[in-house]
């Protein structure tokens, strides 16, 4: 039987698809506060535009932060909401 990935383990996976490789323990580093590395800055956007926000509620839960926390967090990085940044909206591609 295999065991399910973890709400940030998933969130990296699809930070890894275009622009390298994204650990989870750093997606966890860089969302807690770390500064992004160069090149990590698209990594995070992919990782978490492509998470649906039940997946990111759940993702935060794991890190200990609250999902406002999380939204502020990624303002912060990108000037926009993860709501607003979310790749799989209703209506959208």
């Amino acid at each position: 039987m295999s065991q399910q990935r973890t709400a940030l383990e998933t969130a990296a996976a699809h930070g890894s698809v275009s622009y390298g490789d994204l650990p989870a323990q750093r997606l966890r580093a860089i969302l807690l506060g770390e500064e992004p590395r160069q090149g990590e800055l698209s990594r995070v956007f992919q990782a978490l535009s492509e998470t649906p926000l039940y997946r990111l509620a759940t993702l935060a839960k794991e890190i200990g932060v609250p999902l406002d926390a999380l939204n502020a967090r990624f303002i912060g990085l990108f000037g926009v909401a993860l709501e607003d940044a979310q790749q799989w909206k209703h209506g959208g591609h």
